[in-house]
């Protein structure tokens, strides 16, 4: 992956990530007081999970993508 795509890359999923961490605790607290569930889960802990599962998709994609070696194993001197 070309270094500019790799940079471009990085910003979305860190902008991604970031909207995870403020959108999970944030409007998370007004599902407090609603007994709903989802798939047997009550609100607030489903709308916990699902931005757990964004960030964790986040997170993966970075390892395979962005924090790859390719780079640095052209540069290497082994």
């Amino acid at each position: 992956m070309k270094r500019s795509s790799k940079n471009k890359l990085s910003w979305i999923l860190g902008i991604i990530f970031l909207v995870g961490l403020l959108m999970g605790p944030g409007p998370g607290v007004l599902l407090v007081k609603n007994v709903r569930t989802i798939l047997g889960l009550p609100a607030i802990y489903a709308w916990g999970l699902l931005w757990f599962a964004v960030m964790l998709s986040v997170v993966i994609t970075c390892y395979f993508t962005v924090w790859s070696d390719d780079d640095s194993a052209e540069n290497s001197n082994y």
